[in-house]
């Protein structure tokens, strides 16, 4: 409990730097001296594209384990380096568990772009447990028309700490084409599953309308393996081959918009199909698929 109501300390703390230091640009500190600063709102479902479409192009989600997910990050950069705020909000179900969980992260993190390749490192709190996540799941079925989901919550409410690694090197780059390798561990010390995974990437970067705007797309394949999961969770999790291809576009220092599709993204073989909206005042970082793999 120490350990949670420090980290959580340590958070707010460096959300309040942040946060007076984007407001008041005044403020005589090298570490506030903010140049791009940006919010994303993100949410991805294994049924998101919609039966038909989804069925022909990467198979039709089966509305289980990771269902339906939403994320909000705030991104800040110093120096040519970024400090991230990342909120998720996850819906577990298990219908042949007959049961359910709701994740509930926050994450803060630092990223540098080194001459060796991107590097980001970061910690924060994950809570399991009831979150309003059948709530939500039922009105989204009630919009769209798909079936109610009544399952009980299994367990109690409880919280815990993560930290997290991610490293990607450059291994070619001839513009507009870049492959990199990646490698990240995300390590949960309770409520979480923790994972590692690695892979390859292949990045093509445009600029269709002179170099303020930019269109981005990103395809990745490689190996995920999720352990340490506690007995309710340990299903809904697993392992093995996975890829994901993601295409974002728009206005630099603007707004991006971004889409993608994942397969096996939770060791479940499912799809995962998702969308995100960047608005900077003249932030400049892209959406990445390193930012939806959570947890």
């Amino acid at each position: 409990m120490k350990l949670i109501l420090l980290s959580t300390l340590v958070i707010m703390l460096l959300l309040n730097c942040t946060l007076a230091c984007a407001v008041d640009a005044n403020y005589n500190n090298s570490f506030c001296e903010w140049s791009n600063y940006q919010v994303s709102i993100g949410y991805w479902n294994d049924n998101f594209a919609g039966p038909k479409l989804a069925e022909k192009l990467f198979g039709f989600g089966i509305d289980d384990f990771v269902t339906t997910s939403l994320s909000v990050q705030i991104a800040l950069e110093n120096q040519q380096n970024w400090w991230l705020l990342d909120i998720y909000y996850n819906v577990l179900t298990n219908k042949s568990g007959n049961y359910r969980l709701d994740l509930l992260s926050a994450r803060i993190s630092f990223e540098k772009d080194t001459s060796a390749g991107l590097v980001q490192a970061g910690t924060g709190i994950t809570a399991s447990g009831d979150f309003s996540g059948s709530d939500f799941q039922n009105r989204y079925h009630a919009v769209f028309g798909y079936n109610r989901v009544e399952l009980p919550y299994a367990g109690k409410n409880y919280a815990g700490l993560i930290a997290f690694l991610r490293y990607e090197p450059v291994l070619w780059e001839n513009e507009p084409l870049a492959i990199h390798g990646y490698a990240a561990h995300s390590y949960s010390a309770a409520a979480g599953p923790s994972n590692f995974r690695a892979g390859l990437e292949l990045n093509i970067t445009l600029h269709p309308y002179k170099k303020n705007h930019i269109l981005h797309l990103q395809t990745r394949a490689g190996y995920i393996d999720y352990y340490r999961s506690e007995k309710y969770l340990k299903p809904m999790f697993g392992k093995g081959f996975t890829w994901g291809i993601l295409l974002s576009g728009g206005s630099i220092g603007k707004f991006n918009c971004a889409v993608w599709a994942t397969g096996n993204q939770y060791g479940q073989k499912q799809p995962h199909f998702g969308i995100s909206f960047t608005y900077g005042w003249n932030g400049s970082r892209m959406c990445d698929l390193s930012d939806i793999t959570f947890p």
